[in-house]
């Protein structure tokens, strides 16, 4: 029998996003204003530069939705609920580790690192990695519940699922299970 568990998580807006989305509202207000002063297509211009305004101020709501199939994990980056981008996808069986993520303690060094969590100030993050031919040695942290996180564990080698169960162990969580879909 297949298994499939999916989980969107929505990525915090930082400061920076913030004065993004200050910016361009104040942008569009000070071209709206010359607009209407120097234009006959006052009307046009100003609701292209609102449309204009509100796309730009949208593409920083941000989620990242984790699905889990017979134990492969697919990772995508959805914009605005509008755009859709595969960020990372990979089988269970070539991850080399999953842990608990602590931020204090080095990994060591990968080509790629994924961050696909709200923040990285968050509880409950975990990491994977594995190598893949195109970008190497890559580092994924993520923040999954506890049926996305069971039905990964079931899909990694048996190795690699001992040293989750201890790593697990010693951060003080439970070590990961497969969880039966919620009906």
């Amino acid at each position: 029998m297949d298994t499939f568990f999916e989980q969107i998580v929505k990525k915090k807006k930082s400061l920076s996003s913030w004065a993004l989305i200050v910016g361009v509202v104040l942008l569009a207000v000070v071209l709206i204003a010359l607009v209407w002063i120097f234009s006959i297509l006052a009307v046009i211009a100003t609701v292209g530069i609102v449309y204009g305004a509100w796309w730009l101020a949208t593409t920083q709501n941000v989620e990242f939705e984790y699905c889990v199939t017979n134990g492969d994990i697919d990772v995508d980056k959805i914009v605005a609920r509008r755009k859709r981008v595969r960020l990372v996808s990979v089988s269970g069986r070539k991850i080399r580790a999953l842990a608990p993520y602590d931020p204090q303690k080095p990994l060591g060094k990968f080509q790629r690192t994924v961050l696909v969590a709200p923040s990285l100030n968050e509880e409950g993050l975990w990491y994977f990695t594995y190598h893949s031919k195109k970008n190497g040695d890559t580092l994924v942290v993520f923040m999954p519940d506890d049926r996305v996180l069971g039905a990964l564990y079931d899909g990694l080698p048996k190795l690699t699922q001992m040293d989750t169960a201890r790593a697990a162990r010693e951060a003080g969580l439970p070590v990961p299970a497969k969880r039966e879909m919620d009906d």
